[in-house]
């Protein structure tokens, strides 16, 4: 018998992506992707890393039942 989720499972991969986003974007982090030597298109690979990670949520938590 499978077990009810809690009302707040979908929320949580999405959570994980906020902080993760904020940890790239909010801290001193940043001045690794954005470092001097680094190749120009490295903020792009960042980014897209985190729409990749917020699709992954959405897909996770079921996304819309159009």
């Amino acid at each position: 018998m499978k077990r009810p989720s809690e009302p707040d499972a979908p929320v949580m991969p999405s959570l994980l992506v906020f902080a993760v986003a904020v940890l790239l974007f909010g801290s001193p982090l940043r001045r690794l992707w954005l470092a001097e030597g680094a190749p120009g298109y490295l903020p792009f690979v960042v980014w897209l890393g985190v729409i990749v990670l917020g699709g992954w949520a959405a897909h996770r938590s079921g996304g819309h039942d159009a």
